[in-house]
């Protein structure tokens, strides 16, 4: 297990800072000034290649997305992630949440998780 700091009172848990894109967690997107300085460069030595949100993106609760290796459903308003995400072969699904983006959550808030 990883610890890592948020520093940003506006990424409140990990799901508004960061996204797992796949099942096997080799691919991510996230903003990096939500987190401390050690935590970036943990993040940056574990996931050279992660997806890097803008500031745009990540308020807009782009981050706060959920993947399953190829499909991932995501806000609408963070338009910046589409094109950097069909680069790397997933399909962005724009999803409009914005009620619920008024309580300060978005698609990952909207799930819950079964494991067998």
């Amino acid at each position: 297990m990883i610890g890592l700091d948020l520093v940003d009172p506006r990424y409140y848990h990990l799901d508004t800072a960061l996204c797992v894109l796949d099942d096997a967690g080799d691919e991510i997107m996230y903003y990096p000034a939500a987190f401390s300085p050690g935590s970036r460069a943990v993040l940056a030595r574990l996931f050279p290649d992660a997806l890097i949100a803008t500031e745009e993106d990540a308020a807009a609760f782009g981050l706060n997305a959920v993947g399953d290796g190829r499909n991932v459903l995501l806000p609408q308003a963070a338009v910046g992630l589409f094109d950097p995400l069909r680069e790397r072969g997933f399909e962005p699904v724009g999803m409009d949440l914005s009620e619920l983006l008024k309580g300060g959550g978005s698609v990952k808030c909207c799930t819950q998780e079964l494991r067998p």
